[in-house]
């Protein structure tokens, strides 16, 4: 699976749109490769299971050897691979069907649920934080959200959208070896 772009509207009277790229990679069961940006420098990282390993140009590789106390996240839009999750803490207003990217989908309505102090912030901060509204596409056949719109006052000032998906992709083994980082 292949995932991209962030867009943040600044406000004012014509936004500024900010497209963060972001690539992911899955392999059943557990084997995950990521590439997003962290300001000037792209971090590309591996999760096998319980190990990650991080590299960027400034810090070479680094890992957690399987320390379950350490983790690695995926990138800035994360939250698209966990719906299930997302959805707890929204509460579903209107769903219809919509085609996007020209697959099957829903085009789901939700409000910020009740406030739970133990993860509420951190998960619609990466919708939108602040958002009255979130129009959210998922994917009817595997459940990912493709397009995230955070709206405040019926105005959306923060976008996360799929422009490439590739599914029952064979990825060359590199791609899930920490050698294959580096490169």
């Amino acid at each position: 699976m292949r995932l991209a772009a962030v867009r943040a509207m600044a406000e004012g009277e014509e936004p500024e749109e900010t497209v963060v790229k972001w690539r992911l990679w899955q392999a059943k069961p557990d084997k995950i490769r990521t590439e997003f940006q962290v300001g000037a420098e792209t971090v590309k990282a591996l999760l096998i299971g319980p190990v990650w390993w991080s590299w960027t140009r400034s810090t070479g590789l680094r890992t957690n050897r399987g320390d379950p106390s350490s983790t690695h996240g995926t990138g800035p839009a994360e939250v698209l691979t966990d719906t299930p999750g997302l959805l707890s803490f929204l509460r579903m207003r209107a769903v219809s069907r919509t085609t996007f990217m020209s697959r099957s989908a829903y085009v789901v309505s939700a409000e910020p649920g009740p406030v739970d102090r133990n993860g509420q912030t951190s998960v619609l901060h990466a919708l939108g934080a602040g958002a009255d509204r979130y129009e959210l596409v998922v994917d009817a056949e595997i459940g990912i959200l493709l397009r995230s719109q955070a709206e405040e006052g019926g105005k959306p000032f923060h976008v996360i959208e799929v422009e490439e998906l590739g599914l029952n992709e064979q990825p060359d083994e590199r791609l899930f070896s920490p050698e294959g980082l580096s490169g």
